[in-house]
């Protein structure tokens, strides 16, 4: 199994002005287009012009995307501008995993879990963040035409589906992540075993 070292979960700013740039050296929260959808489908069109709005006013970039297509992968930036693709191809290893990370449920902090994927090439490594496991299988299908070894150390590929994703991952997360570089959990301080 491939050994993602322990930089590349350093806690990156979800608001990055510049998450093609940290892409490359830890993981960075993307949303993944493929096959015509984008991933996590959050916001709406019906409120998009509001968190348009929202973000002018914060002062908080747009989302940035990573988009796989038949043969290649495009990184855009905040803007929607392709700037990086690889070939697929030229993948040497796509590893899946699952981060535990802090979140709210109306005002209760909780623990979620997010979809990593760890994209090793001949020339750098790709850590990316979503929040949605849906393109999962897709994703695989894609890789596995183009002959990309494939890892799934979380059993992934056993999830019902994404609405029950803590739940699933929480029950044995722990015991998954002995033996390698996965935090306990993401972007808090909190080691406190089963939190």
């Amino acid at each position: 199994m491939y050994m993602i070292p322990a930089s590349a979960f350093k806690m990156t700013n979800s608001f990055s002005v510049d998450k093609a740039g940290t892409l490359t050296k830890s993981f960075t929260s993307m949303r993944i287009s493929i096959g015509g959808q984008v991933y996590p489908k959050f916001p709406l069109k019906t409120n998009g012009e509001a968190a348009k709005i929202a973000r002018g006013f914060l002062g908080l970039p747009a989302t940035s995307t990573i988009e796989f297509t038949e043969n290649e992968m495009k990184v855009h930036d905040k803007e929607d501008k392709v700037v990086k693709v690889e070939k697929i191809s030229d993948f040497q290893l796509v590893q899946f995993g699952v981060i535990r990370k802090m979140g709210f449920a109306m005002r209760v902090p909780v623990l979620t879990s997010a979809m990593t994927m760890a994209v090793v090439t001949n020339d750098q490594n790709y850590y990316i963040l979503n929040s949605d496991f849906t393109p999962f299988k897709q994703l695989v299908d894609l890789f596995k035409a183009q002959s990309v070894e494939i890892e799934d150390p979380f059993d992934i590929a056993s999830l019902p589906n994404n609405d029950k994703r803590d739940e699933y991952f929480n029950k044995t997360y722990e015991d998954r992540i002995k033996g390698t570089n996965y935090p306990i959990s993401y972007g808090s301080n909190y080691g406190i075993k089963g939190f």
